[in-house]
């Protein structure tokens, strides 16, 4: 697929990233592993199902409380998930879809300028110990700082992705830029479509993609993803409390990662041509 670079102009709209870290900022971003869970979702019969961990109501009741508008909004069950026999054909199915989707990332990642062959999974699909670790929140707001001076480039999707978005071909918009910190020199990119939208970095030798499925402030939750995305996988749950009414803020994503190391080979390096530096 073609990826068409568009020049920078005052009249385009601004990232979606942006406005999604005008909201985190009404918010506190500190990592609370007590606000922090895994969680997973089905579609069946034309609605989604989520399955909550035991005893949520008594251990994460601000996390409960934001499922409970959710499910309320978008007329969605809510399951508290005591399974813990009869997994193995729920891991195989979840283990193909992961696969999927982070096969459609790594083609992306391609056409957003990465050269050579695409990036593999990783295995084990995890962080490598010595990879550099971005928190999500700081992530939306690193991306949302160089959103302006990022490059802007509009994709077709391909197939891998299609294929998890359920037939949906919207084109994607692209931002990508290198981004010099104290820590580490990075390559930060987030994607924007009607039913897809993620934000990634490179670590080292891999790439660290976040697929966001759902989210947004108390008072109005929304679902992001389609259900064939959203649903038969585990995914990640993070809500930041807010000191405004109605403000406390969800995220649920799923995280990817990819390889970028060939045998014989050192890291890949993004092309100068589509990435801002």
């Amino acid at each position: 697929m073609e990826a068409v670079a568009n020049p920078k102009s005052d009249t385009l709209e601004k990232p979606w990233i942006q406005g999604l870290n005008a909201v985190l900022d009404l918010t506190d971003r500190n990592n609370n592993p007590r606000l922090r869970t895994t969680m997973s979702c089905h579609f069946k019969k034309d609605r989604l199902a989520f399955f909550l961990p035991p005893e949520m109501a008594s251990l994460q009741p601000e996390n409960l409380r934001y499922m409970h508008r959710i499910a309320k909004k978008h007329n969605c069950r809510l399951i508290e998930d005591r399974r813990s026999v009869n997994l193995h054909p729920i891991i195989e199915q979840r283990s193909i879809d992961t696969n999927a989707m982070t096969l459609g990332i790594s083609m992306l990642l391609m056409q957003a300028g990465m050269p050579g062959a695409a990036p593999e999974p990783s295995t084990p699909h995890r962080l490598h110990p010595d990879n550099l670790h971005i928190d999500v929140a700081e992530l939306i707001s690193m991306a949302s700082c160089v959103a302006p001076n990022s490059k802007r480039i509009v994709l077709l999707p391909n197939q891998f992705i299609v294929d998890v978005l359920d037939n949906e071909t919207s084109p994607i918009v692209g931002y990508a830029c290198k981004l010099v910190t104290a820590e580490a020199i990075t390559t930060l990119a987030h994607f924007d479509s009607k039913h897809f939208r993620a934000i990634g970095y490179q670590a080292g030798n891999q790439f660290v993609m976040h697929v966001f499925l759902a989210g947004g402030p108390l008072h109005s939750p929304q679902i992001w993803a389609n259900p064939n995305t959203i649903s038969n996988d585990n995914f990640r749950f993070q809500l930041f409390k807010s000191t405004h009414p109605g403000h406390d803020f969800g995220l649920m994503y799923k995280t990817l990662y990819l390889d970028l190391e060939n045998t014989n080979q050192g890291p890949k390096k993004f092309s100068s041509e589509p990435i801002a530096h």
